[in-house]
């Protein structure tokens, strides 16, 4: 049976955040089509590039808590949420204390708005426990296992505490293990792999401290540049000081294409995935020599 906390709230607020962010980026957008090139383009610019993973951020959760519930049968009481999956089996279940009869000694760490909590916090005497509530803590339900907590808010928890006991008296028809498992794709290696986003990380800001570099001396630039030279470092092209701006463009689909491959290929072919990442470094210091090159540096 399935059992669903009220989510009017949390669905409410997560979606004026939604709406707020959206709104942000279509400003930036605009005025970025009103500015001409220079520093206040580029404040703008980055601005919006960093708001797109900050809503692809907030759309994950807000995922989690439009699916949020609360199953049970007379093996376990399955938590999800999102990508995530908290296994309880009924036998470990040792009781079910209520949110406002428990003191809390570490407070709450996770994703939380009004009428949404994911995350954990622990509790004085009962220890660890993981959040999965529309609630606050005081009128949450606390399943209480040897191992950890869990905090849960269903709409009708009299009946959820009632269904619960039933099932364990039942006794449970197959060995269930207490764990938190993951869909495939969030639990994949590449997102805990410190090494591999420390290299993409290094690779966007480098492309994007050239950008702002390039949008710092604009202005001040001659309209026509040399955009390249020859064997003997002579002159062998010029063109307008726009054409600068392919510099670190090139360097910006090249961090998008790595990265993506990379994190593609992380999971048969590791090592193609470090040289990816580590190209994308390198080919933003070849840049970077060339628009310096280029600028007179």
């Amino acid at each position: 049976m399935a059992w669903k906390p009220d989510k009017t709230l949390g669905l409410g607020v997560g979606l004026v955040v939604v709406l707020v962010i959206i709104g942000m980026e279509a400003f930036l957008l605009q005025s970025m089509l009103d500015q001409p090139p220079g520093l206040n383009l580029y404040v703008m610019a980055l601005l919006f590039v960093l708001s797109v993973p900050l809503l692809v951020l907030w759309l994950y959760w807000y995922y989690g808590l439009v699916t949020l519930r609360y199953t049970m049968d007379r093996d376990a009481l399955v938590i999800a949420c999102g990508a995530s999956r908290y296994v309880v089996p009924m036998d470990a279940i040792q009781r079910v204390v209520r949110g406002d009869e428990v003191a809390i000694s570490q407070g709450f760490r996770g994703v939380g708005w009004p009428g949404y909590l994911m995350g954990s916090l622990r509790l004085r005497e009962l220890g660890l426990m993981l959040v999965a509530s529309t609630e606050p803590v005081e009128r949450q339900l606390i399943i209480v296992t040897e191992r950890m907590c869990y905090g849960v808010s269903p709409r009708q928890p009299e009946q959820f505490i009632a269904d619960l006991a039933a099932r364990q008296a039942l006794g449970p028809l197959h060995p269930v293990e207490q764990a938190v498992t993951y869909v495939s794709f969030v639990a994949a290696p590449v997102w805990r792999d410190r090494w591999f986003w420390g290299a993409v990380i290094l690779a966007f800001v480098a492309n994007a401290a050239l950008f702002g570099l390039i949008a710092l001396r604009y202005p001040a630039l001659p309209e026509r540049l040399p955009l390249h030279y020859d064997a003997q470092g002579v002159v062998d092209r010029v063109g307008f000081k726009s054409g600068l701006i392919v510099v670190p463009t090139i360097g910006a689909l090249a961090w998008m294409a790595n990265g993506l491959l990379g994190t593609i290929l992380h999971g048969r072919e590791r090592l193609a995935a470090y040289v990816l990442a580590g190209m994308g470094v390198l080919l933003q210091v070849v840049l970077w020599v060339a628009a310096l090159n280029i600028m007179g540096y």
